[in-house]
């Protein structure tokens, strides 16, 4: 072998050992072999949406972050429950608290009996905004009104493992935040 062969094959092999990983990462990604990290445990509300563009006042809006409950058509005792554990969950932010309220998202069809001694703001919400979540979900909206998470009406058994993920999530956001 001569040596401007040698010399080739020496520049050939470089050229491989530096394009072959991102060669194969290209076929990873592209033939979806790889499954992203995510760490949250609520659903992100995409495309993005806000609440004025719904059509909704949010008196908070450039105030405060907003751990918000929608509350559903009827308000039984797994509803009274959700509402005391979001209460308890905004005194579980700590030092945090300051910079989340608490909030009942009510519409038209919600069961209003049920929150007469609910001590939380309520903000009233149309049928807009309720096209993008349930009653008995758990919403977190930015101080610029945007809605964020949206956590699933849980099982009655999974209230108390869903409030540690609101916090859980509710946290990363607040650390991660530059606005509020």
């Amino acid at each position: 072998m001569t040596s401007k062969n040698k010399g080739r094959l020496i520049l050939i092999g470089i050229a491989l050992f530096f394009a072959l990983p991102a060669l194969v990462a290209q076929a990873v990604l592209s033939n979806h072999w790889y499954q992203s990290g995510a760490t949250n445990k609520g659903q992100l509300i995409e495309p993005r949406v806000t609440m004025s563009s719904l059509g909704v006042f949010n008196p908070l809006e450039q105030v405060s972050w907003q751990m918000g409950y929608v509350v559903p058509a009827h308000c039984a005792s797994e509803c009274q429950q959700q509402i005391y554990l979001l209460a308890q969950s905004h005194t579980a932010l700590g030092k945090e608290q300051g910079r989340v309220t608490p909030v009942l998202l009510v519409s038209e069809h919600s069961d209003m009996t049920a929150l007469g001694g609910s001590v939380l703001k309520q903000i009233p919400v149309n049928t807009l905004f309720m096209q993008h979540v349930e009653g008995g979900d758990v919403v977190i909206v930015d101080p610029l009104g945007q809605l964020v998470m949206r956590f699933a009406k849980p099982e009655a058994s999974q209230q108390i493992a869903q409030s540690r993920n609101v916090l859980a999530d509710l946290r990363k956001l607040l650390k991660l935040s530059r606005v509020g």
